[in-house]
This record gives C-alpha cells, structure tokens and sequence, in this order.
C-alpha cells in the first residue's frame, strides 16, 4: 500500500506517523509531500496536490489535523474521484473503514470507504509525540501556485439579465458531473450550465450559476438534471421547468420523483448520446 503524507509544516510529521503506527501501516511505502511556505490559500496547492497524485498513484494521501487539512482532503478527493473522511481517530485497513467523532464527541461514527484513493485529514489533539520515525522512501516539495497579480479589468455586460434567467435549455449539474467535460457537453447540447450548492462548494464554477433556493430560479421548456440528487432546495430552483430529464447512477436518487424523464447511468455517457442525437 502507498501512503503520502502531506506535511504543511515540520511539525506534523510525528502526529502523521502516530496515526500510521496506530494503523498498523508503518510499513507501507511512505512518501513525503513536503509544502513549501507557510501562507497559501487551498486553491494555490490543489493543482500541485493532483500532479503529485498522478505521479505516483498513490493508495492514501494523509493530511495532518486543521481546517486548511480538512478543505484540501475533501476539495482534492473530489478532483481524485476518490473519497474523503475528516478528522479521523482511526484507521482499519483490512476493512477499509475510518472512524470520526460525530454530534459534538457524544458518538464515533464507522465508514466504509471504497472509491480510491482515500483522502484523511487528522483530528486535532488526538495523535501525540513521542513516537519512533518512520523510514520515508521518496520525499518532494510541493510548490503552491503564485496568486495572480491585481484584478481583472472591469467589463461591461450588454445583457441586463442572467443567462439562466431566458435559457431555453438548461444543464443542472450536481456533484456527479465534473467541470471541463460538463461545459463542453452543454455547449454541445446548447444548454446553459447550472450547479446545485454540492457542486459550487466542490469549486471550479461559476457561483452566480447556482440554482435553488438560495440562487437562480429557472424556467427553461427543457431542464437536464445531471448527477443531482435532487435535494428540496435544489428541486425549488427548476421547479418552474416544462419539461424535466433526470440523469443519476442510483436508481434511487429522490430527482427521479420530480422529472419528467429519468435515466439511469453514466452522466457522461448518456450526455453524450443525447448530444449525438441533437447534433
């Protein structure tokens, strides 16, 4: 098993290989991924993070304890395709559970983990000094992106509404749809693209596209829900759509009650097919 520990700063290091010990994974293939600085913002070290990934496909990447931890760990799983489990306290590897504290410490919840590869971020205060180094096999330093320099220069729109508001074909896009494939499919469909708010805290889109309660509230005569659950808030957004096509893996995913047409498989696939059919 490969194991990356990624070190924000020196100091996490002995907490990182206390978990491994308690794991039962101090002989996995170690390797360090070292940040460089002490300032960043999550986004800066995202992409450096999946290049380091792609290198060495690594198993498991171990994030130490904190909130800066506990947003990359999910942000990257995200990008991975893989899985995510915060604040860990434990780690069975034969069964491919994690274990976390839940309802303020009152409960310690057990997840079983699948999708690969496994993104944890530590609890904080539960992993001490004092435990025998362990041996890293590989170490690199990973380099966050410079922030860009000044602001965009202003730009004047021509249209006094938002595209969402007069689209006549809409592409409502939950967390299982992913960002440049989504965009070119849309534009292949002539759809407008829309985000649930799963899908705008994952990042890479537009925020002012969200729709729901809290955002763009629709009417197109056809809306596709992709990947979309179908949460009430997000249903509220595109309740006002004639005609509704509802794209999920899970058969059982509640967007079906609400659509006119529902799909089940591979989003990509099945926008692709429909792109075909259009074109």
């Amino acid at each position: 098993m490969k194991v990356a520990l990624v070190l924000l700063h020196p100091k996490d290091i002995d907490p990182l290989f206390a978990f491994l010990a308690d794991s039962g994974l101090a002989s996995a293939s170690l390797s360090g991924w070292n940040v460089e600085g002490d300032f960043f913002l999550p986004e800066q070290l995202l992409p450096a993070l999946e290049h380091a990934f792609h290198a060495s496909e690594t198993d498991i990447i171990l994030f130490p304890g904190g909130a800066i931890a506990d947003e990359l760990a999910s942000r990257l799983a995200w990008r991975l395709r893989g899985s995510a489990v915060c604040q860990v306290t434990e780690f069975c590897p034969e069964a491919g559970t994690v274990a976390k504290a839940v309802y303020g410490g009152a409960l310690t919840a057990t997840f079983e983990v699948k999708a690969s590869p496994l993104c944890l971020s530590l609890a904080e205060g539960v992993y001490h000094k004092g435990v025998s180094p362990l041996t890293l096999s590989r170490q690199q330093t990973l380099v966050p992106d410079p922030l860009r320099e000044g602001l965009l220069p202003p730009q004047t729109e021509k249209n006094t509404h938002h595209p969402l508001e007069t689209a006549r074909r809409v592409l409502a896009c939950g967390q299982g749809t992913v960002g440049a494939e989504t965009s070119r499919l849309a534009k292949k469909i002539g759809a407008e693209e829309g985000y649930s708010r799963q899908r705008i805290m994952s990042g890479g889109c537009d925020g002012q596209r969200m729709l729901g309660i809290s955002g763009q509230k629709i009417a197109p005569a056809l809306c596709l829900v992709a990947g979309a659950s179908g949460a009430s808030a997000f249903l509220a957004g595109i309740a006002g759509s004639d005609f509704i096509v509802a794209i999920n893996h899970d058969p059982a995913a509640p967007v079906f009650a609400a659509a006119d047409v529902g799909i089940v498989g591979d989003v990509t696939e099945v926008l692709e097919a429909l792109a075909e059919k259009i074109s």
